[in-house]
């Protein structure tokens, strides 16, 4: 993949707080806080994953057969590879790396509900569970795509020093992108999270995301209801 040669001047700045930011970490106290927040939420969902993966599996067999999940290695903390889990959206395989606005025709009408309401992200719960991942964070790359935006964006190793998140502040102030200079601009606001970290903007995370995540929920409902 070749992109073509961006201003990031708009990053200067960050790049500064950010560096001022990882030599000066959030409190042990927090930091401890926070992963008992990722666990207690992460126990408090198993039983929502449940019911939701049964009900997909009745339904998949319809409309999606084939797996129920999905998981592909991302780039953790500190560089540290893992797969994420994910409930199974697309039909069929692909062998490359591809950004999902690129795939559309493999996705079908349970695929594209799970994908606007974010319920295919909630299998992530796992890889919270055992550590990968939190609730709140940068979201987690694909290694050909972050070995990309390492070359080309400056300072996009900094979001690693953290783990990857479920949710985070860049998805609520940005959302989805598919090319580098959009990926850029989500990462100011990523390298913001790292600088903040704290119970206010953790706070402000989780409930902007629950807000968002039934929303959706309520705008699909009324949807299939015309």
């Amino acid at each position: 993949m070749t992109v073509e040669k961006f201003s990031t001047d708009f990053l200067d700045a960050e790049l500064v707080t950010i560096g001022e930011a990882i030599h000066s970490p959030p409190s042990r106290l927090f930091l401890i806080a926070k992963r008992m927040i990722d666990l207690g939420f992460a126990i408090m969902l198993l039983p929502v994953l449940g019911v939701i993966s049964v009900l997909l599996l009745l339904v998949n067999r319809q409309f999606n057969p084939g797996p129920l999940f999905f998981d592909q290695e991302r780039v953790g903390k500190d560089q540290q590879m893992f797969r994420i889990v994910k409930f199974r959206t697309m039909a069929g395989t692909c062998d490359e790396c591809r950004f999902a606005d690129t795939e559309t025709d493999r996705i079908n009408q349970v695929g594209r509900f799970l994908r606007r309401t974010r319920i295919d992200e909630l299998p992530q719960i796992l890889n919270v569970l055992i550590g990968q991942m939190s609730m709140v964070g940068p979201r987690p790359e694909q290694v050909e795509f972050y070995n990309l935006y390492v070359a080309e964006i400056p300072g996009y190793a900094l979001r690693q020093h953290v783990r990857p998140g479920i949710t985070g502040l860049a998805q609520l102030k940005y959302g989805y992108t598919s090319d580098v200079v959009g990926t850029a601009r989500k990462l100011k606001w990523d390298l913001e999270y790292i600088r903040r970290m704290g119970f206010a903007i953790e706070g402000y995370i989780i409930w902007q995301t629950l807000l968002f995540v039934f929303q959706r929920l309520l705008n699909q409902r009324t949807r299939t209801k015309l």
